[in-house]
């Protein structure tokens, strides 16, 4: 056995780039089949060759090169995205030949047995049962017609074609159940590990919730501690501060030891990039849902400038449609359920292939009242807080968090017929030229955007903070550096003020009701793209995972601090970015 794996595993070529375990599969189970169809066919013509039966030692020669060259060839290149149809065509053409013509030895037609085996392998259970369908047919048309019309056709009795086509029955019969077995066992596999990761992701969530409801107090506690410790105390007072200081401290450290240790245990998931076909993700993951299911139907419509592969986590793509879907199958009550999903692309930027997609549940789900709007002309701000909701009551929290990873928004839109969930995913572009990001580390080295130094006490600072306690600690910890500060209670306001005037820094919290502080980040920087303008932006948060300060950069700001922390130090931070 350990002889026939390592010969099946030559058949696995290596690639330069990552691909996809079930294009992997595919590839791996085309490239045997290519290969043995090469050697039978071969063999055949050798043998019709030697007995100088040229009627079929040519065309088996011939089909023999087909198989070779599509072997050599097409086979060992990871991105024919033709591969299995050429091999499949090829397949037809010889069965075909072997069926009308019986072959050499008058027995090949035994080989239709295998027919619906590599037709539901090559394409799955429906695409494949409906080829070996249309192979059925044929062969029932040879028996009725071609083989008495069609000269040097192999004659057959009666007996012999119930035979065949009981025995063509039986093939496809078998390879259909062990498929269908197969898939179950896979889609079982698969729902399990999509339940781990949600859980994990959901200790992960609560860890992090718990961190930064600690944080934010004892960022004020300690700002107020050394706020105090800079005044006229008497020893006893100062000595009670100290104690009270070294307290909070050893908290602050309790806590970040708490996330570091958590955040060890799981494993949250994956951002390995790889090759993917998108159309096949979501097509398999649709599968999971419809075919044991005739009351829920799907369609599937791309835009054509999306292209066939791209890189990026095939993974969480799978586990965000999965989250969905299983949420719309919970909460749909329709007798009858059309589900249509829809990708374009929503910009042409080089090296990467941002995407927007739109799932739209035909029926009605029950939102409890207080989740709905009555008025429709609400403005975003307010769409955004019931969309929230419809999240919470969804049970959707953790998807959202994984489309938020690379700074992208759930949205939701029920109303009376439909439901819509709307979002997008950033790929990159399956190509080794230059990358996007070393295209924009070049504009930056080459566009200092000629700011001038500025002063910190002459700097016009916007600080971005909704908790008004919090707001008071910063303005205290910076008001003896800084003489003009501005507030802004969301993104949303932030906006608006950054549109009206022109601040030299801004300091962004990241959770904020309305609108966040990754988004407000994002539609500033756009903003100032039309401008050839910067504004030094400094993450405040009680984020404190080490993945939350590179969402903070990939955002497009400049700088995180995490809370708590010393006045020196963002004082530091403000001075060195106005500087």
């Amino acid at each position: 056995m350990k002889f026939i794996n390592k010969f099946i595993l030559l058949f696995s070529f290596d690639h330069d780039e990552k691909v996809e375990v079930e294009t992997k599969t595919v590839q791996l189970f085309s490239n045997v089949l290519n290969f043995f169809l090469f050697v039978i066919v071969f063999i055949e013509g050798i043998i019709s060759l030697l007995e100088e039966n040229l009627f079929f030692a040519g065309p088996l020669l011939f089909f023999s090169i087909l198989f070779a060259f599509n072997y050599l060839y097409t086979g060992r290149r990871s991105n024919s995205t033709y591969y299995k149809e050429i091999l499949f065509s090829f397949i037809i053409i010889t069965f075909s030949f072997f069926v009308i013509f019986g072959g050499p030895t008058n027995i090949n037609i035994i080989w239709l047995g295998i027919f619906p085996f590599v037709a539901i392998n090559l394409f799955g259970r429906h695409q494949g049962a409906m080829y070996s369908l249309y192979m059925f047919l044929f062969v029932i048309i040879d028996f009725v017609l071609l083989s008495k019309i069609v000269p040097q056709a192999t004659q057959y009795t009666l007996n012999m074609e119930i035979l065949f086509s009981i025995y063509f029955i039986f093939s496809f019969i078998i390879a259909y159940t062990l498929k269908f077995i197969f898939a179950e066992v896979m889609l079982t596999k698969e729902r399990a590990m999509i339940n781990s990761q949600n859980s994990k992701n959901s200790k992960e969530e609560q860890i992090s919730d718990l961190s930064r409801q600690i944080r934010t107090p004892l960022s004020n506690i300690t700002g107020i501690l050394d706020i105090l410790g800079k005044t006229n105390l008497t020893d006893d007072q100062r000595d009670y501060i100290n104690t009270i200081h070294a307290s909070a401290n050893n908290l602050v450290n309790v806590v970040t030891n708490m996330v570091s240790s958590s955040k060890s245990g799981l494993t949250p998931a994956t951002e390995e990039e790889i090759s993917f076909n998108l159309y096949s993700t979501l097509n398999n993951t649709i599968r999971l849902f419809s075919e044991n299911n005739t009351k829920q139907k799907f369609s599937l419509s791309f835009s054509a400038d999306i292209p066939s592969t791209m890189l990026g986590n095939a993974i969480k793509t799978k586990q965000i449609f999965l989250n969905i879907l299983n949420s719309i199958a919970k909460y749909n009550v329709a007798e009858q359920k059309l589900i249509n999903i829809e990708v374009s692309r929503i910009n042409n930027m080089p090296g990467i292939i941002e995407l927007n997609f739109k799932i739209i549940s035909i029926g009605n789900i029950p939102f409890p009242k207080e989740y709905k709007s009555e008025d429709s002309l609400y403005s975003d701000d307010i769409l955004r807080l019931n969309t929230s909701k419809h999240i919470q009551y969804l049970d959707l929290g953790l998807t959202q968090k994984l489309i938020e990873q690379d700074g992208h928004i759930l949205h939701i839109q029920p109303n009376i017929e439909e439901t819509t969930f709307e979002f997008g995913i950033t790929f990159k572009e399956n190509t080794q030229s230059i990358s996007l990001q070393k295209l924009n580390d070049k504009i930056t080295n080459s566009e200092s955007f000629y700011k001038p130094s500025v002063d910190i006490k002459n700097a016009n600072i916007l600080l971005v903070e909704d908790n008004f306690s919090n707001q008071q600690i910063i303005i205290l910890y910076i008001k003896n550096e800084v003489n003009k500060i501005e507030v802004a209670y969301n993104g949303k306001e932030a906006l608006d003020k950054f549109g009206k005037a022109k601040y030299d820094l801004i300091l962004m919290d990241v959770q904020m009701p309305i609108m966040d502080g990754f988004k407000a980040t994002q539609k500033i920087r756009e903003i100032e793209k039309s401008t050839n303008t910067h504004t030094p932006i400094i993450a405040v948060t009680a984020n404190a995972f080490p993945e939350d300060k590179e969402r903070c950069m990939a955002s497009g700001m400049d700088d995180y601090i995490s809370k708590p922390f010393q006045p020196e130090d963002l004082i530091g931070k403000i001075k060195h970015h106005l500087s």
